[in-house]
């Protein structure tokens, strides 16, 4: 009676072990690309909608760090609906596939095809890489951080913030916008100043504060450090047609347009975005804080 008992339950128990596919592989599959854990537990279709929506989500996030959505609250939106699109993916993979008894059988459910399509996805991924890349090298992607303390009190080192590529495109230059641009005097180098004058301005700084058209200028932003500290006093110019003069918030600790020999004014042309929001900073309080014009601050 003990051995007839036993020997059903044995039975039983085999017949209810787990044949379809495995979890961990379905996770580890998705991890190396958004929808070929799908692909894995035979629903092809659905891996490719989700890998399509991946793509969507990271070229917004794309364009929220260039001139087109150059913004703090389109950055952390898309950023979050790409991390969060990623964890869905993975998490429906692995409960559809623990649930699954048997595992799936269709033509594509060899190894072969997997590794075909995580070449294909690597090949599809590529191509929004290289774009970035060439966007940043010629100055489109301007997603950037302070390296200097040249900005400070408004960047502080470390923090990286946005820029609008697009942005002087159709506009001029205004004073008091903080701005990237190709550095005067090295075409390889791009700066973070504040535009202090325009062209056809008188500029003077005295103490550290700029003086506009015979005018001290408000600048409540700005560190003027010591006031008689190395160009902290400079006599009345005026900037040249096609030129702005651009100054570090930073008075003291900023190489600009007061250096005449190493820096000196910058052609307009060589603007290439005003800056907008920073967006990650060691203080949380100050992401997402609008930086470009003072009347913002």
């Amino acid at each position: 009676m003990a051995f007839a008992d036993y020997a059903p339950a044995r039975a039983n128990d085999q017949s209810n072990q787990r044949r379809g596919p495995s979890p961990w592989v379905t996770a580890l599959l998705t991890a190396l690309t958004p929808g070929l854990g799908h692909l894995y537990i035979g629903q092809a279709r659905r891996g490719i909608t989700l890998f399509l929506l991946i793509m969507i989500a990271d070229m917004l996030l794309m364009f929220a760090m260039m001139g087109v959505l150059a913004r703090f609250w389109m950055f952390a939106v898309s950023l979050a609906l790409l991390v969060g699109l990623w964890f869905y993916i993975m998490v429906d993979a692995v409960s559809r596939a623990y649930r699954m008894r048997d595992y799936p059988h269709h033509h594509y459910n060899r190894w072969t095809t997997y590794a075909g399509a995580f070449v294909l996805a690597c090949l599809i991924f590529a191509g929004p890489c290289i774009y970035a890349v060439h966007a940043k090298s010629s100055g489109q992607l301007l997603w950037l951080n302070a390296i200097t303390p040249s900005m400070e009190p408004t960047l502080r080192m470390g923090e990286y913030f946005l820029a609008d590529a697009t942005y002087y495109r159709s506009r001029h230059p205004s004073r008091g916008e903080v701005a990237v641009y190709v550095h005067p005097k090295q075409e390889q180098v791009h700066y973070i100043k504040r535009i202090v004058a325009v062209e056809g301005d008188r500029i003077a700084i005295k103490g550290g504060h700029a003086v506009v058209n015979g005018m001290m200028v408000e600048e409540p932003y700005v560190d003027a450090g010591d006031p008689q500290a190395r160009f902290a006093n400079e006599a009345e110019i005026r900037v040249p047609l096609g030129y702005v003069y651009m100054l570090g918030d930073n008075r003291a600790n900023s190489v600009d347009s007061r250096d005449k020999i190493a820096h000196g004014p910058v052609p307009v042309a060589n603007l290439i975005g005003r800056v907008t929001d920073i967006a990650i900073s060691r203080h949380l309080a100050r992401m997402g804080r609008w930086i470009g014009t003072p009347s913002n601050l």
